[in-house]
């Protein structure tokens, strides 16, 4: 009698672990639909960020809109309402959803209000858990749905992700590697592993519509040796779009691919070349590269080897040439090898490599100048005021006119005027000292304290030389925040070091 009830308590104890092991995971909705095999690669268009048709927010929107089953979503920054508004849909007709986020996103104010209204509408949201003395992120931007497509890149989820940064985005119909994404996401959501705790659990050779394709998760797959390896078998050509390239080993793989004789360019954002770390300005002093001149950030982390070759390679997702992207944090990498991929990621780079050498620095060379462009990347808006940044590394500038209306379209009231040796003296964003005989940065800043918490005001900037001034810039706005009631005890707890 014992015996019997012992063995009906093991069953009954082994049905409860399975429901709830069932319970944790997606349960299929619908009858299993299979797609062709197919990889779509996509691109934001930083030079026309207000042109609706070019923004690749509407491709995610409507792979969430079809999605039937289930949808994981590894992603940072999120504060896209049209991309919510998808997330809830799906929600509402039964599509199971599981977030995991880094914490400290979640934790800003700019990000919370997004991930919140996700959780009350019951929409589950693991907050990452990588301590370290050095605290990495979470920094992910992949999205499985129904366990078949994978939605990857550099973007994220936010407004200036898919407007004003140069970011790509890769979209692809395969079972088999939707599937090493989904033991990727449950390591996290399920499991709580981060960073180093993560075990190399994941298939990472699949072959996609006949192309191989390589997956790489950072930092359990020893993506930094994977991507030296690729630099080192490029025969002829190398082209970078990067935000920041910090990572010592990979620029002296770089370096080898020169000395060898492979072409390598690269178009570089301003605010990475900046960084301290950085080893962006030793390509640009070497005419191997370029800084940005885009109004965004070159948000990219891509590279574009032997194009013309018989294995042309793109390299592409969410980790940071940087010691971080490639070793520490929650990050992934695809390696594509395919000549599709390679002219598609080519040619966005001569889009911004053309935007960076004809705009900057001779724009101020003609008659009337080139206004300069307003930025909206910086990272150091504070109460009670506007900052507003521009890049100023028009040779012939002389000055700067800026001005301000409480509405778009004007009428601009000016502001102030400041000299060119003004503006340069007031960047933040310099390095600590010179770094290879170059200054890390071209940008300036103005604070307009004169203005009121709770109003929105617009900005537009116009370059002189001399008395003769240029066309309004783009315009840049600002909702002005009031003072804390309380002391601000927020800590973003990232910095540029560990992206």
């Amino acid at each position: 009698m014992k015996r019997s009830l012992a063995i009906a308590l093991l069953v009954l104890l082994a049905a409860l672990v399975a429901i709830s092991y069932m319970a944790k995971r997606p349960k299929p909705k619908t009858p299993v639909i299979v797609l062709p095999e197919k990889i779509s690669f996509f691109f934001t268009d930083p030079l026309r960020p207000e042109n609706p048709s070019h923004c690749i927010d509407t491709i995610l929107i409507g792979a969430i809109d079809a999605s039937t089953r289930c949808i994981d979503a590894a992603i940072y920054g999120f504060d896209r309402p049209n991309i919510l508004n998808a997330f809830l849909r799906a929600h509402q007709r039964g599509v199971v959803i599981r977030i995991v986020t880094e914490k400290d996103i979640y934790d800003n104010p700019r990000y919370r209000p997004t991930y919140q209204a996700m959780q009350e509408a019951g929409i589950p949201v693991k907050l990452d858990n990588n301590v370290s003395k050095y605290e990495y992120l979470m920094h992910n931007k992949f999205i499985v749905i129904d366990r078949h497509r994978v939605w990857t890149g550099s973007c994220n989820l936010t407004y200036a992700g898919f407007t004003y940064n140069g970011n790509d985005a890769v979209l692809i119909d395969s079972r088999d590697l939707a599937e090493a994404y989904t033991l990727e996401f449950e390591e996290m959501f399920l499991y709580n592993r981060w960073g180093e705790r993560k075990s190399d659990n994941n298939e990472e050779l699949f072959s996609i519509g006949g192309k191989k394709v390589e997956l790489y998760i950072s930092p359990s797959d020893m993506v930094e040796t994977q991507v030296i390896k690729k630099i080192d078998s490029a025969r002829s050509s190398i082209f970078l779009a990067m935000f920041y390239l910090t990572n010592d080993h990979i620029y002296t793989a770089i370096k080898r691919a020169i000395e060898r004789g492979v072409t390598v360019k690269a178009v570089l954002d301003e605010r990475g070349a900046s960084n301290n770390h950085s080893e962006a300005l030793k390509l640009v002093r070497n005419e191997n590269g370029v800084i940005d001149a885009l109004s965004g950030l070159v948000h990219h982390k891509f590279c574009v080897i032997d194009k013309d070759g018989p294995d042309p390679i793109v390299i592409t997702g969410s980790a940071n040439w940087s010691r971080a992207g490639m070793n520490y944090n929650d990050d992934n990498t695809l390696i594509i090898h395919d000549r599709s991929a390679a002219d598609a990621y080519f040619a966005q780079w001569c889009k911004l490599c053309d935007d960076a050498t004809c705009l900057y620095p001779h724009s101020a060379d003609i008659s009337p100048p080139e206004p300069p462009r307003v930025t909206y990347h910086h990272y150091n808006r504070g109460p009670c005021h506007a900052r507003i940044e521009w890049n100023t590394s028009q040779i012939a500038a002389t000055s700067y006119n800026l001005y301000r209306s409480e509405t778009p379209d004007g009428p601009y009231e000016l502001v102030a005027n400041i000299s060119k040796k003004e503006a340069l003296k007031s960047s933040d964003y310099q390095k600590a000292e010179e770094k290879d005989g170059m200054e890390g940065s071209y940008y300036a800043h103005y604070d307009d304290f004169d203005v009121s918490p709770g109003i929105t005001y617009y900005y537009v900037l116009t370059t002189l030389v001399g008395d003769i001034e240029s066309s309004y810039s783009n315009v840049y706005s600002e909702k002005i925040q009031p003072a804390p009631a309380a002391p601000n005890t927020f800590s973003l707890r990232w910095s540029t070091a560990n992206q």
